[in-house]
């Protein structure tokens, strides 16, 4: 039974933010600003709302892969069919009409709840409250236009018709980012430190916040030339050790942070999005379990995940068996290991008695739970499938759980949650703000500011690894030649902090924003490659860089195009354009 949930409303009015008790006494069609917002309560409610501004797994029950966006529009994954090759990559991308990222209905929702404060009857201190939680909102917002493109109109109060301001240029980014800097530090000071109760906006999420911000905009700024970086990483450096003191110790099993049916009370989870059956659902675990499932690695990303001795992998990567021997358990509890075993009736299996198509198998069943991540898979209805690698040109009559290129994602897999419905039943909860996200955040904060050192790492990165089952990170043994694929202009310590940032959220979709802020778009331009095969014609699939055109690896999309400089930073929509003549748009796009 879930404890202390926020079920997020899927849209919000103030006519339909209002209490039902609060409804009889006011009716809907006299709903004013000054009724709504009277009592604590009022805000309470209303504020639920805008906890819509949260994705977690999908913002509604439709399957939905949006989730991967920021790592197949990377150097992490792609997605299937053709069509879906990253638009960064591939030179796809374009000013469109319109875009939801330009987001001002969500912002004049906040504000709206913002202007309204002073007039109410509440106390002093609740009013303070309350504005902390519309500050914590409208940065939140802010936060994710700014961090796509750039200078935004800062708009601070509803706007009328007639108000000038619907008409105004953009603020520079130096002012945006000051603004919601100084506006979460506010709301740090005046929100109460338990917020309204389990699982909402209190002092740690928005340090949370903070952190996120502070890390983006710091080295956004670093690298993209840009002033006052260190304003930025210093509150980084702040409030990590706060929330590392809040939160000592994270959930022991990581596959079990995404997959719980309940991350009430779990250690390490700051926020969450809770789904619970006839309230809110979402489609992921369904959709993952399925023939629809087109999310699959690259060889780079798996390249990228450590022995479990702490050092690069330099085995054999034409053995897929080798190639995940031996390796950091996020490996295995993001990407499916190899293994094979042998079907009858679709839903009963036996091993084939060769020891390495079992390997895995027996690997998985040490390592995660009973309905986690367990081989072999099976599909939503059961359906066993009798392999991995398992290419979708060559299924042997099972469509589900296969890729283009051999390197199945799995991450969001269980067999617990009801996934029987394609209108979206399932219901394990997405970890919004967790404690490992502050812990690379401060890590990679330290190293810029020039204070990262063992003690840090022992805080912070080793006890990531510890759960993953990889040897704790020793500067000492980081030089130049640690790893010979090291991208040359990157320090080598400050490699291994952004491979360990890349492995803990591999499947969550922060990839390409941090490509971004470290002028490392670059990295996209490498020809997404699979698992190798020596036999393509059978899997009905394309090869490269074998001894011959049926031997080599995997591949579904051709060499990409390549990254352009005003990628950087996004489109402002064409009609948001056509509509305020001095909005101008950012550099390179048409």
């Amino acid at each position: 039974m879930k404890r202390s949930l926020i079920y997020f409303c899927l849209a919000i009015l103030v006519s339909s933010c209002m209490n039902d008790a609060f409804m009889d006494v006011y009716p809907k069609d006299q709903q004013t600003e000054k009724t709504a917002f009277k009592s604590y309560d009022n805000f309470k409610t209303y504020s639920w709302g805008l906890y819509n501004v949260f994705f977690g797994y999908a913002s509604d029950t439709r399957q939905t892969d949006s989730i991967f966006i920021g790592d197949y529009e990377a150097d992490n994954m792609i997605k299937g069919p053709y069509g879906n090759e990253s638009r960064w990559a591939y030179g796809k991308a374009k000013a469109e009409a319109e875009s939801p990222d330009w987001d001002y209905v969500y912002i004049r929702n906040v504000n709206l709840m913002l202007d309204n404060i002073d007039q109410s009857s509440i106390s002093e201190a609740d009013k303070k409250h309350w504005r902390s939680v519309g500050l914590f909102f409208r940065a939140y917002k802010y936060f994710q236009m700014l961090s796509k493109f750039g200078d935004l109109p800062w708009v601070e109060h509803v706007m009328t018709e007639t108000s000038p301001e619907l008409y105004a240029s953009r603020t520079t980014r130096d002012l945006v980012a000051s603004n919601l800097l100084s506006d979460l530090k506010w709301a740090e000071e005046n929100i109460k430190p338990a917020g309204d109760g389990n699982n909402t906006i209190n002092t740690n999420v928005v340090r949370a916040l903070i952190s996120r911000f502070c890390l983006f905009e710091g080295t956004w700024r670093k690298y993209h030339n840009l002033v006052n970086a260190e304003t930025y990483l210093k509150e980084c450096e702040r409030v990590g050790p706060l929330l590392m003191k809040a939160f000592p110790t994270i959930m022991p099993h990581y596959d079990e942070v995404f997959n719980s049916e309940d991350l009430a009370g779990q250690p390490g989870i700051i926020l969450f999005k809770a789904y619970a059956a006839n309230r809110l659902c979402h489609g992921l675990t369904r959709m993952v379990r399925t023939a629809e499932s087109n999310i699959e690695a690259t060889k780079d990303a798996v390249d990228a995940y450590l022995c479990s001795d702490g050092r690069p992998f330099k085995g054999n990567d034409k053995d897929v068996h080798e190639q995940f021997r031996n390796r950091d358990h996020r490996l295995y509890l993001t990407i499916c290991p190899p293994y094979m075993v042998n079907v009858s009736n679709k839903t009963n299996w036996s091993h084939t008695g060769k020891p390495e198509d079992r390997e895995f198998i027996d690997l998985m069943a040490g390592i995660s739970g009973e309905t986690f991540h367990r081989l072999p898979t099976t599909n939503f209805k059961g359906f066993v499938c009798s392999r991995q690698p398992h290419f979708k040109n060559n299924n042997k009559g099972q469509a589900w759980n296969a890729t283009q290129m051999g390197f199945w994602v799995w991450k969001y897999y269980n067999t617990h949650t009801n996934a029987i419905n394609a209108t979206g039943v399932c219901t394990t909860d997405a970890p919004l703000f967790r404690i490992e996200e502050t812990m690379l955040d401060y890590a990679e904060a330290m190293f810029e500011l020039g204070k990262f050192d063992q003690s840090v790492a022992d805080k912070t990165i080793n006890i990531l690894r510890k759960r993953a089952g990889v040897a704790a990170m020793k500067l000492t043994e980081i030089t130049p030649a640690f790893d010979s694929h090291r991208d040359a202009s990157v320090d080598p310590v400050l490699w291994e902090i952004r491979r360990e940032r890349r492995v803990e959220f591999m499947g969550e979709g922060r990839r390409l924003d941090d490509l971004r802020r470290w002028a490392k778009g670059s990295y996209v331009d490498k020809q997404p490659l699979g698992v190798y095969v020596a036999d393509a014609a059978t899997n009905k699939i394309k090869v490269t860089g074998g001894h011959s055109d049926n031997e080599g690896y995997a591949f579904y999309f051709n060499q990409p195009t390549g990254w352009q400089q005003h990628y950087y930073l996004y489109p402002l929509p064409l009609k948001q354009l056509a509509l305020n003549k001095n909005l101008k748009q950012n550099p390179g796009w048409k």
